[in-house]
């Protein structure tokens, strides 16, 4: 039987403040991004990951064209990295790719991404420009746990 193909999505996102995201340092980082710097914007790139619940629209969100993908290892005090990986391959191990999976839901036009392997943990940036994407169990005047998601 042929694998399932894996169709890849190519989105923009940025946080409920406007700040867009980049690569500094080997870090995805949060910051206004105007003018020349408008072009440091990393794209997102995001496939289903069919091993669990659909109904909590689970997937795994790549960068620099899906070759380097976020992951949330479970822990007590869970981090965000970005590991080499290969957004098209990560389905395919199912439930092995936890730690690679985010689950989306949405209100008033606004998205939030919570990691599978970390339930209550949601992806988020600061209220400050220029630091890195991080987790948050909640929103508060330095987490902000709320993106713009769209096809771009």
């Amino acid at each position: 039987m042929p694998a399932l193909q894996t169709k890849v999505f190519q989105y923009r996102i940025w946080d409920i403040n406007q700040k867009s995201l980049y690569l500094r340092n080997d870090q995805l980082v949060a910051a206004h991004l105007q003018g020349a710097n408008a072009a440091l914007e990393e794209k997102v790139f995001w496939v289903p990951n069919r091993a669990f619940e659909p109904a909590r629209l689970p997937v795994i969100l790549g960068f620099q064209n899906g070759t380097r993908c976020l992951a949330s290892p479970p822990a007590r005090q869970p981090t965000l990295q970005l590991q080499d990986a290969d957004i098209r391959e990560l389905p395919h191990a199912g439930a092995a790719a936890a730690a690679f999976t985010f689950c989306r839901s949405y209100k008033d036009g606004l998205w939030r991404f919570e990691s599978a392997a970390n339930p209550g943990w949601f992806l988020c940036t600061s209220a400050r420009g220029h630091q890195p994407l991080g987790l948050s169990r909640h929103p508060d005047a330095t987490h902000l746990l709320d993106f713009y998601f769209q096809l771009g």
